[in-house]
């Protein structure tokens, strides 16, 4: 499935060699950044300490990418030239009493942001999971991103709870 924003395509994506490269351009963009770092990244070994990538991230994401499987569903933006521009990664979860999804991972170039981009790859995030019959989509973001804090809370998303972690080693 695919969709036209202007002169950006939003697709599926699936193949390996396509998943690298999206794996490549997230390392990339986040890894300069530590603000994205939340519970999650402590939670997959991305980081040790909240407030320091690992050292070995581009291979990292490599590796969790290169593994995703029927449980997630990837979509990327490229430009007219097969270059991507964003991604978004949705996980399907499923308790004994409710259906959601959660958007693990979103991450668009710094060179168009605030152009629409992360508006239009949401969208077609939110689109995919209402497909499903799913009434909740849930997303972690760093506790000090608040660029990203604002943009979801401008598209609606409302924060419902504070993560809490204490290191006992």
């Amino acid at each position: 499935m695919s969709d036209r924003t202007g002169e950006v395509a939003i697709e599926e994506v699936t193949s390996a060699e396509a998943l690298a490269q999206l794996a490549a351009m997230a390392a990339k963009v986040i890894g300069v950044d530590t603000r994205y770092i939340s519970h999650g990244e402590i939670q997959t070994g991305l980081s040790d300490d909240a407030t320091h990538w690992s050292p070995d991230l581009a291979e990292l994401f490599a590796d969790d990418f290169a593994e995703l499987d029927d449980t997630r569903l990837v979509l990327a933006a490229y430009d007219q030239g097969g270059v991507p521009l964003g991604l978004a990664i949705i996980a399907w979860e499923e308790t004994a009493r409710r259906r959601f999804a959660v958007l693990e991972d979103m991450v668009i170039e710094p060179s168009v942001r605030s152009r629409g981009m992360g508006a239009s790859l949401l969208a077609a995030v939110e689109q995919r999971v209402a497909a499903r019959g799913i009434d909740w989509l849930f997303l972690e973001s760093g506790l000090r991103n608040e660029r990203a804090h604002g943009f979801f809370e401008r598209n609606g998303f409302d924060m419902v709870s504070h993560v809490f972690a204490k290191r006992l080693a």
